[in-house]
């Protein structure tokens, strides 16, 4: 008789992001991190039906890029990325293709197939924020994907103005608060009322972390569900899983027995990576023939 157990695979929860930014904006590097790896995304290409794995040389033109292809990384994916090279000035009919891949991508029928959240990418070792920033409250006219400025090499900044300030003197006084007031003054303005940001610092470093990207992508999304299909994602860093669970799932579950196990069971419908896979799981109930519990059915 054969005892060998079926083997067991992952709900295919993915979680979709469209990463925008000019080229050495820090976006291959927020991915890694994310992602926690060292390694470069399998790039896909669909035609129809069919899904094909492309290879794409850095210097190819910028035509030869699709912001349709989905960028995975191996060791992750839950997360599916797409990337757009940003917009050069006065690139009009850019930004209209970028618009009408959220606008349809926003549409789709199946959750998993839609476009979830939209990272904006503007590097600070740069003088130019107007341009970087120019087109970031025209992305997403319809205001139903929520778009993240996401400022890279803030560290950067803070040294170029420190070292401005010892070459010029400091007229304000403002010492270390002057690159926060240059923030303010020169970047944060144009995002407008309300938009949500995080600046990231040390994404070149292996132990940079994007802690607060997930968290403030958590925080703009408008549906339990979205929070619960990016806690799913997040096998890499339990800790923040936990806290976004706790701030965005658990105040909505309801616990109506005073069952240890179905309050256990109903505790890890956010964390299916650990309920398919584990045998204290599946003794709660948890396998793969399973009807998923009902939020997490919306995101399969």
């Amino acid at each position: 008789m054969d005892t060998q157990q079926p083997s067991r695979r992952l709900p295919k929860i993915k979680f979709r992001v469209l990463i925008i930014g000019r080229a050495n904006a820090g976006k291959t590097s927020i991915l890694q991190r994310v992602c926690d790896t060292t390694e470069s995304p399998v790039i896909y290409r669909r035609t129809g039906f069919n899904e094909e794995q492309i290879q794409l040389d850095p210097s190819m033109e910028r035509g030869e890029h699709s912001v349709e292809d989905e960028l995975v990384f191996s060791n992750h994916e839950g997360y599916i990325f797409h990337d757009s090279r940003g917009f050069e000035s006065g690139g009009n009919e850019e930004l209209e293709i970028v618009q009408e891949f959220v606008r349809q991508k926003s549409g789709e029928r199946r959750l998993k197939d839609r476009l979830h959240a939209i990272w904006y990418c503007i590097p600070m070792d740069n003088q130019r924020p107007v341009l970087d920033l120019k087109h970031f409250k025209d992305i997403c006219p319809d205001r139903n994907v929520p778009v993240i400025a996401v400022f890279t090499k803030y560290d950067q900044f803070k040294l170029n103005v420190e070292m401005e300030l010892e070459d010029h003197g400091d007229p304000d006084g403002l010492g270390t608060a002057a690159p926060e007031r240059r923030f303010l003054e020169h970047y944060l303005c144009h995002l407008g009322d309300g938009a949500r940001f995080v600046q990231l610092e040390r994404m070149h470093k292996l132990d940079g972390s994007c802690k607060n990207l997930i968290e403030e992508t958590a925080g703009a999304l408008n549906e339990d569900v979205l929070a619960l299909m990016l806690v799913a994602v997040q096998t890499m860093n339990i800790e923040l899983s936990v806290k976004l669970a706790v701030e965005r799932i658990y105040p909505n579950v309801r616990f109506d027995t005073k069952d240890m196990r179905d309050i256990v069971k109903k505790c890890l419908v956010p964390f299916p990576h650990i309920w398919v896979v584990s045998a204290f799981a599946r003794s709660l109930g948890f396998t793969p023939a399973d009807t998923p519990p009902p939020l997490l059915s919306r995101m399969l």
